[in-house]
C-alpha cells in the first residue's frame, strides 16, 4: 500500500508540474491500484492454493476475449491522439511525418479490420474465418496486441528519430532567444515523453493481457527511451533545460523528471493490470463454480422429476411440475376408453414360506422382486409406452392403458387396448423365462377389461395414483375367476380385439360377484394370441429411455453422496471453488449408463 501511495503522490506531482492535463485519469488509475495493494495478498492466496491451478490457467487463457475488439479500437483511438499531438507541433519535415503516420494508421486499421471482420457478412469468407480464428486463439490475440502496442510506440518515438542534431544550436553557443530556438518539434523533447506515456496507456487498454507480459513490454519501451535520451538525444534535453532555466542547475532536469514519470506510470499500469487480471481470474473461477452448482441443481431436479414420473403417469407428473400446486389440491380425471389388466401369480402364496432355508422368506420375496422387475422392464419398450403401471398388491400386478389424454382423441381409440393385450401375452412369455432359470412352474392368471374409469391422486404428504370404477372391478373379477396360464376377457373386450388380429376361445357364461347380481352371468373368452403379427413386435426392441425407480433412487443417492464428499473436501482443503470440476460424473444418460445398469441389477436382486 505504501508503494502505491508513493506512486500516486509522485506521478500526480509530476503531472501537475509539467502542466499535462491528465491528473484526474492518473488519480482514478492509482486509486484502483491502491485498492489492489490492500487486497492482493488475499487474491493471491485464494488463487494459488488450488491444486489444479495450471489447468485452470490454461482454461482461462483459452476463453474467448469478448472485449478484445473494443480494446483494439481504443488502442487505435490512442494512436489518433498521438498523431494529433505531434501534428500540432511545428516540424521542418511535415511531408515525411504525414507519410509515416498515414502508414501507421493504415497498419493499425488493418489490425482492427482483421479482428472485427466476423461481424460484417459483406466481407470475404476467408477474412471472416481468419477473424474468428484470431478471436478464439490466445497466441494470435497476443500477437495482434503486441503489434498494436508497437505501432503506437513507433508513432510516439518516430519523430525524435527525424531530429537533425547538427541543426540544433551548439551547446557552447547557446542564445536564449526563444524565437530563434523554438522553431522545430525537436525543440520540445518533453513531448516525446508524453506521447511515450500515451503509448504505455495502450498496454492498459488491453484488459485481458497478462500482467507479466504487460510489464515486459513496458520495460522494453522504457529501456528504448532511456537509450535514446541518455545517449543519442541527450543534448536535446540539456539545451531545453538551459534555455528554460537560464543556466540554473538547482532543479530536476527534464530528462530525469521524464524518466521518473515514465517509471512511476509503469508501476501504475502494472498494478492496474494485476488487479484486473486477478479479478478476472477469480471471476472465471466463480463463474465455473456457479455453473457447476446450477448443473448439480439441474441434475438433482431431474432425479426428482424422474422419481415423480415413476410414481405418477407422465401427464399427471407434468400437471404438478408445471405450476405450483397446493398440497391440498385434488387431482382427478375421467376417462371413457381405458383398458385395465390384473395379472396375479396364484401359486406364489403356496411357494412363500418363512424357513431357515430361504432366510425367513427373504429369498421368496427376492424372486418376486425379480419377476416384478422383469414386468417393469417390459413397460420400458416402445410398443408398450401407452401402458402405465398402477401398483402391485402382493403378487398381483395392475396396469392400465389409455390414460394419456392424447390417446383419448386419436383415430383408433382402442389401439392402446391392443397394446395391453400384447403386454399380457409378453407377461406370460416373461414368466416362462423366469421359470427356466429359477426351476419353478409359476403361471399367470390375467384378466382384462375396458371402459370408463376415474383416475386421481389421493394423499397430500404421501400421494398415490389410483383408478376407480366398474371397469376396474370387472378386470379384477376376470383375474380372480380366471384359470392359471390363461388370459380372460369379457365379451365387450372380445368384440373389440377379435377384429384387430387376436384369436380367442369361448369359455362360457360365469358368475361374477358384484356384477352378476344386477346384469346376470357374463360371457367370457380366453385370449389365445395374435393371428396377425403386430408390426411393432417385428422391429428390434427399443427402450423409451425411462428408468426404473431403483435407477432413479440410486442416481439421487450418488448425487447427494458426491455433494457431501465435496463439502468435506472443501472444509479440509479450503478450496471448494474447483473441487466439483473433477468429481462430477453424469448419471442416467440416454442409452443407458453405468449407474442405470447398476440400478437395474439392484432392482432385480434387492427387495422392492
Amino acid at each position: 500500500m505504501g508503494l502505491a501511495n508513493v506512486c500516486f503522490f509522485g506521478i500526480f506531482l509530476c503531472m501537475d508540474v509539467s502542466g499535462l492535463n491528465g491528473g484526474s485519469l492518473v488519480l482514478s488509475v492509482l486509486a484502483s491500484c491502491t485498492y489492489f495493494a490492500l487486497s492482493r495478498v488475499d487474491l493471491e492466496t485464494s488463487f494459488t492454493r488450488f491444486p489444479f491451478v495450471y489447468y485452470f490457467l490454461f482454461q482461462y487463457s483459452q476463453m474467448r476475449d469478448e472485449v478484445f475488439k473494443s480494446n483494439l479500437v481504443c488502442a487505435f483511438i490512442v494512436l489518433v491522439f498521438i498523431t494529433a499531438i505531434q501534428s500540432l507541433l511545428p516540424s521542418s519535415r511535415m511531408i515525411p511525418m504525414i507519410v509515416q503516420f498515414s502508414i501507421l494508421i493504415i497498419l493499425h486499421s488493418s489490425l482492427v479490420l482483421m479482428t472485427t471482420a466476423e461481424d460484417y457478412k459483406c466481407l470475404p469468407l476467408v477474412l471472416r474465418k481468419t477473424c474468428c480464428w484470431i478471436n478464439e486463439t490466445y497466441l494470435a490475440r497476443n500477437v495482434i496486441i503486441f503489434a498494436s502496442i508497437m505501432i503506437n510506440f513507433l508513432g510516439a518515438i518516430i519523430n525524435i528519430l527525424w531530429c537533425d542534431l547538427d541543426k540544433q544550436l551548439p551547446f557552447k553557443n547557446l542564445t536564449f532567444n526563444s524565437s530563434v530556438y523554438f522553431t522545430d518539434i525537436c525543440s520540445y523533447p518533453e513531448y516525446f515523453v508524453f506521447t511515450g506515456i500515451l503509448a504505455m496507456v495502450t498496454c492498459a487498454v488491453f484488459l485481458r493481457l497478462n500482467s507479466v507480459l504487460k510489464l515486459a513490454v513496458l520495460l522494453i519501451m522504457i529501456a528504448i527511451y532511456c537509450f535514446l535520451t541518455e545517449t543519442i538525444y541527450a543534448s536535446l534535453f540539456l539545451q531545453y533545460d538551459d534555455i528554460n532555466h537560464n543556466g540554473d542547475t538547482d532543479f530536476l532536469g527534464t530528462k530525469e523528471a521524464s524518466l521518473l514519470l515514465m517509471a512511476m506510470f509503469l508501476l501504475a499500469v502494472f498494478y492496474h493490470g494485476q488487479q484486473l487480471e486477478y479479478t478476472a481470474r477469480l471471476d472465471f473461477l466463480w463463474r465455473g463454480q456457479a455453473k457447476e452448482e446450477i448443473n448439480e441443481m439441474k441434475e438433482l431436479r431431474e432425479h426428482n422429476e424422474n422419481m415423480l414420473r415413476n410414481i405418477l403417469p407422465s401427464h399427471v407428473a407434468r400437471h404438478f411440475l408445471e405450476k405450483d400446486r397446493d398440497n391440498e389440491d385434488l387431482y382427478s380425471q375421467s376417462y371413457d376408453a381405458v383398458g385395465v389388466m390384473f395379472a396375479s401369480i396364484p401359486g406364489f402364496a403356496d411357494f412363500y414360506s418363512q424357513t431357515e432355508m430361504n432366510n425367513q422368506g427373504v429369498e421368496c420375496l427376492r424372486l418376486l422382486n425379480e419377476i416384478i422387475a422383469d414386468f417393469d422392464e417390459l413397460l420400458g419398450e416402445e410398443r408398450f409406452q401407452d401402458i402405465e403401471k398402477i401398483k402391485t398388491i402382493g403378487s398381483t400386478y395392475m396396469a392400465v392403458s389409455g390414460l394419456s389424454p392424447e390417446k383419448q382423441q386419436c383415430e383408433d381409440k382402442w389401439g392402446h387396448l391392443c397394446a395391453l393385450a400384447d403386454f399380457s401375452i409378453a407377461l406370460n412369455e416373461s414368466i416362462q423365462e423366469i421359470n427356466k432359470h429359477s426351476f419353478n412352474n409359476f403361471e399367470l392368471r390375467i384378466g382384462i377389461s375396458h371402459g370408463s374409469v376415474v383416475a386421481g391422486v389421493i394423499g397430500a404428504k404421501k400421494p398415490q395414483y389410483d383408478i376407480w370404477g366398474k371397469t376396474v372391478n370387472l378386470a379384477s373379477r376376470m383375474d380372480s375367476t380366471g384359470i392359471s396360464g390363461r388370459i380372460q376377457v369379457p365379451e365387450d373386450t372380445y368384440l373389440i380385439l377379435k377384429d384387430r388380429g387376436f384369436a380367442f376361445d369361448y369359455r362360457g357364461e360365469i358368475y361374477v360377484k358384484g356384477i352378476s347380481e344386477q346384469e346376470g352371468k357374463i360371457k367370457t373368452y380366453f385370449l389365445l394370441g395374435r393371428v396377425q403379427p403386430n408390426p411393432l413386435t417385428m422391429q428390434p426392441r427399443k427402450l423409451t429411455g425411462q428408468y426404473s425407480l431403483a435407477a432413479v433412487v440410486l442416481g439421487l443417492v450418488q448425487s447427494l453422496n458426491r455433494q457431501k464428499q465435496k463439502q468435506i473436501l472443501n472444509e479440509n482443503n479450503n478450496s471448494g471453488i474447483i473441487k466439483g470440476h473433477y468429481n462430477r460424473r453424469t448419471l442416467l444418460t440416454s442409452g443407458g449408463s453405468e449407474s442405470a445398469a447398476q440400478a437395474e441389477a439392484a432392482d432385480k436382486t434387492d427387495l422392492p
